[in-house]
């Protein structure tokens, strides 16, 4: 049979397909998969950071595309009933290690998260700041024992064991493939302080055992052996095994390490360890005392040490080799130079080698630091000596820094331009500039030459000073760069020189604080929306005419520092993702921002293009930015409320010569006035705005008027900003009368979905007597009236609208339960007596044509998937709309139209008005319009080119009001 089989010339291709089948590894079975709760801030058992055991390692899941389907599968596989909720973001704390899981997709009956659809092991585009966690129901299911809280270590620290895995019941808690053991601790045999690791490189599993192996474990195994002593693990008793390529801890930042390395080399205590170390160190050419340690296994034919057997889910009993040890060249004392030690460092047994050092932070003094914990300049400050304010700023002055509590100032040695850009980034300004500093060199050499000077007798201590600061220009602060409190070597500090002097340039909106910035001479190319205070915001970029929203791949502190630049503030204090300040509309126009820190604008940076459909509106950016100290908040408080955030309003204003505080008439008070000052007080945004405080009584100076006829667009800084009377006129009077607030700190926002309202428009002649309670509700044109009713028909332009709250707070009518108005005819209450406007407007805004629709039913029509319905209208329910939904309004329904009866033929434009009165608070008021182009030839109605009132710029918006052709921009 065997002759037979030889004398084939070419093998069945049935046979090479059965063998291939055979020698493919298994796929790896649901059972195999671990899943625990791990991290910090854990109240409970069933809650925390979710990591799964796959090939022998843990890992994390990425919060991409989580729903509640996903949480279902992972709690009841831990063995709970259901789950809560998940928790996004890291929130129990970030993980180590691998992220083995990214958009993971189940159907909710899955019995492990194995089985459901992701993009594969280990393939993400993940950092471990969106680490999953989920919220578990505290009931158990049957057959699963009772959990208690444990503190469970990082995922590339521990291997699963039995006291830890209690996510499967006891008839199936041992896996089918039990975890691997870690490997035995090397052998102990040099007492001599050798630094770092030997990684030895051993072969993958004989041909005989490689049927059961995953593909990952048929390859070269890499072992990290600390050289000192062994491992840790191993001194403790309890070796762990090494998670693959793993480093240090320490080891992660490259730079930085290498930092760290050469000042410990030059630091003192490196000195004295160097000096003590030559007592105890023998020299090169004596032979060695003692065992050394085992070198790394070399090819069968030479005598060369065998390496342990790696673990296999079924260990067969095998004698391990005892390892052959051989010399190794003692280390050279430590007292001579450094490039005479590094020769034989290169001495030691061939392979990858990795130093590790000691963890010198913990025992050196804080001289330098790029990224230390002990040295962390965060707040800095100008005293202004020679220069006054410029408008309230304070640009230029001596550069004092606070550490540990205490103010310091800056020594001028090696101070540079640089990182006078970096101070004025953290004061909120996006410029520095050099100056002349002869001035401010005669004024230090004056004080330092009088004996009687304060000045004198502390610039001789140590602790007045910080010696260096080295930075390159791009930080978003001094904290990132290279710091030194003072010369290990020298009784001088500041030998030679004396404090920094920073100059900075305010942008263009702070040079006149007493009036309202003037607009920018050019369009700009990048803005802020829906922020709750200055400087903060949803980052948007105008591309081709289209405002639209950054993706948060690759977003991070530097390129947030760019876009606070350009709009004229300082660096950036946070750069923020996963749409944490709201969700944009219209287009994603770009991705994966990468900046150097230096750019001019965003736009000169690299970034991808998005293709369509590729991110979502939930990865948008947004940014925090230093903002300088204006001093217009101490302009303005809020008095006698129950909370700092509410109060009645009191200014601080100058009457007949003399600065005195008083309270504002509230006559045309409203929602626009009170987010200004929200703003200005750094509250948010307002809820309110009070024409009455009557239960807020005020400061007992600011009883009487000093402000009416305010009026604000909302763009203001300060209420000062605003127009009002030059005159003090007020018929409502003041005290209870006078003007307060009510400031939050999250916000909805309404949006219209211009899409569907394109899509759905139609004309309707719509007989008379179908239109008695519409015309009750005033939603027909004022020639209705002279009709002969019930005979006759009007033309109604239908169409379904969609309103989206997309802030980050629900939106609620602004009057209660109780004060809700019932209408008879349709019978329904009206939370909201007009909701919505409609109106048909000629090319240069002359309405010829209007509708409104009153908020009947104010509701949750539809939640995506993930969110639960809260507001509905059945048996006189609570009405709102909930963050992430959607109300909808019909077609078919009543005052769901544009009453067009009376309209002659020809080009309009259509407009959709949400919240037209301002009754209730959002974020963003500026995209609560939609606008349409709209033709009508008397027979028929087209729409084209819908979109949200601020999504195109200034240039082509005019082309929109002027021509017939533009591109739609929809949700």
């Amino acid at each position: 049979m065997l002759g037979r089989l030889q004398r084939v010339s070419s093998p069945s291709p049935i046979l090479l397909l059965l063998l291939l089948l055979v020698s493919l590894p298994l796929p790896l079975s649901a059972q195999d998969v671990l899943v625990r709760l791990a991290g910090t801030g854990r109240r409970s058992p069933n809650e925390g950071r979710v990591e799964v055991f796959h090939n022998g390692a843990w890992g994390t899941v990425c919060d991409d595309e989580v729903d509640l389907n996903l949480a279902n599968v992972l709690c009841r596989q831990l063995g709970f009933q259901r789950s809560f909720t998940w928790a996004h973001s890291a929130k129990f704390g970030e993980g180590r290690g691998l992220i083995w899981l990214d958009n993971v997709r189940c159907k909710g009956t899955e019995l492990s998260v194995a089985n459901c659809r992701s993009n594969g092991w280990g393939v993400n585009d993940c950092t471990h700041a969106e680490d999953l966690g989920v919220i578990c129901s505290p009931e158990r299911r049957p057959g699963f024992p009772p959990v208690s809280l444990e503190v469970s270590p990082s995922p590339t620290q521990q291997q699963p064991s039995p006291t830890r895995v209690r996510n499967q019941p006891a008839q199936a808690r041992q896996p089918s493939v039990p975890p691997p053991a870690p490997p035995p601790a090397p052998v102990q045999t040099s007492s001599s302080p050798r630094r770092g690791h030997e990684i030895a490189l051993r072969r993958g599993p004989s041909t005989s055992r490689r049927g059961n192996s995953s593909p990952q474990r048929e390859a070269h195994e890499i072992q990290i052996l600390r050289r000192n002593g062994g491992s840790r693990a191993g001194q403790q008793g309890t070796p762990a095994s090494p998670q693959g390529h793993q480093l240090p801890s320490r080891l992660a930042n490259g730079a930085s390490y290498r930092q760290r390395q050469d000042s410990w080399r030059t630091s003192p205590q490196a000195v004295r360890r160097e000096a003590e170390g030559q007592v105890n160190r023998q020299p090169q050419s004596q032979p060695p005392t003692q065992p050394q340690p085992q070198t790394r296994p070399q090819p069968q034919p030479q005598p060369q040490p065998q390496p342990q057997p790696r673990p296999q889910p079924q260990p067969q009993p095998q004698a391990p080799t005892q390892p052959q040890l051989q010399p190794r060249p003692q280390p050279q004392p430590q007292s001579q130079s450094q490039s005479q030690r590094r020769p034989e460092r290169n001495q030691q047994p061939s392979g990858n080698h990795v130093e590790d050092l000691p963890d010198f932070g913990l025992e050196t003094d804080a001289h330098y630091t790029q990224g230390s914990d002990r040295v962390r300049l965060e707040e800095v400050r100008l005293r202004p000596v020679l220069s006054g304010n410029h408008g309230g700023l304070v640009t230029e002055g001596v550069l004092e820094v606070k550490h540990a509590g205490r103010w310091r100032h800056v020594c001028d040695q090696g101070w540079d331009v640089g990182s006078s850009r970096v101070v004025c980034g953290m004061l909120g300004y996006p410029v520095a500039e050099p100056l002349d500093q002869t001035a401010y060199r005669k004024l230090w050499d004056s004080k330092l030459a009088d004996p009687a000077s304060r000045l004198r007798a502390l610039s001789s201590k140590k602790a007045y000073w910080v010696e260096k600061v080295q930075c390159t220009g791009v930080e978003p602060s001094l904290s990132q760069c290279q710091v030194q409190l003072s010369l290990p070597r020298s009784d001088v500090p500041c030998r030679g020189g004396m404090h920094a002097v920073v100059r900075c340039i305010p942008g263009s909106q702070f040079t006149g604080s007493g009036r309202s910035p003037a607009p920018p001479a050019m369009q700009p190319v990048v803005r802020l929306k829906a922020g709750p205070r200055l400087g903060e915001g949803r980052v948007e970029v105008l591309r081709e005419g289209k405002w639209g929203s950054v993706s948060d791949h690759l977003w991070d502190i530097t390129a947030a520092s760019v876009v606070c630049r350009e709009l004229g503030f300082g660096t950036a204090k946070e750069a923020l993702n996963r749409a944490q300040l709201g969700q944009g509309t219209g287009p994603i126009h770009i991705n994966s921002v990468q900046c150097t820190g230096r750019e001019r604008s965003i736009m000169d940076c690299h970034f991808r293009e998005v293709p369509l459909y590729t991110c979502k509106h939930s990865q948008d950016v947004g940014v925090r930015c230093n903002i300088p100290d204006t001093g217009l908040q101490s302009t303005v408080r809020l008095a006698g409320g129950r909370a700092a955030a509410e109060g009645r309003v009191e200014v601080l204003l100058e009457v007949g010569g003399v600065k005195r505080w008083g309270s504002v008439c509230s006559e045309n008070w409203g929602l626009n006035e009170a987010m200004v000052v929200c703003r200005q007080l750094g509250f948010g945004f307002a809820s309110r705005a009070h024409q009455e405080t009557w239960y807020w009584p005020g400061s007992a100076e600011a009883r009487e008027l000093v402000l009416s006829g305010t009026h604000c667009t909302g763009t203001e800084m300060s209420l000062q900003q605003c127009r009002r009377n030059a005159q003090l006129y007020c018929p409502r009077g003041g005290e209870g009368k006078a003007a307060g607030v009510t400031c939050v700190e999250a916000a909805p926002d309404l949006v219209v979905d211009a899409q569907l309202v394109q899509e759905s428009a139609y004309l309707e002649d719509r007989p008379l007597h179908l239109l008695t309670c519409a015309n009750e509700e005033n939603c027909l044109s004022s020639s209705a009236a002279r009709m002969n009713w019930p005979y006759g028909h009007r033309r109604l332009l239908r169409f379904s609208s969609r309103i989206m709250n997309l802030g980050r707070a629900d939106f609620r009518p602004r009057a209660t339960r109780e004060s809700w108005t019932w209408h008879q005819c349709h019978r329904h209450y009206h939370s909201i007596e007009v909701f919505t406007h409609y109106d048909l407007l000629t090319l240069n805004g002359t309405r010829v044509a209007e509708g409104h629709k009153a908020s009947f039913c104010l509701e949750d029509t539809y939640c995506p998937d993930g969110l639960h319905k809260r507001y509905s209208c059945y048996n006189m329910g609570e009405q709102g709309i909930t963050v992430g939904c959607w109300d909808t309004y019909r077609h078919d329904i009543d005052c769901q139209w544009v009453d067009i009866t009376d309209i002659r033929p020809g080009e309009y434009i259509f407009q959709v008005e949400v919240n037209p009165s301002l009754d209730m608070a959002e974020s963003d008021f500026q995209n609560n319009v939609m606008r349409c182009r709209c033709k009508y030839d008397g027979a028929r109605v087209f729409m084209y080119g819908c979109h949200a009132g601020d999504s195109y710029g200034s240039t082509v918006e005019s082309l929109f009001e002027h021509q017939r052709q533009i591109s739609n921009n929809f949700l």
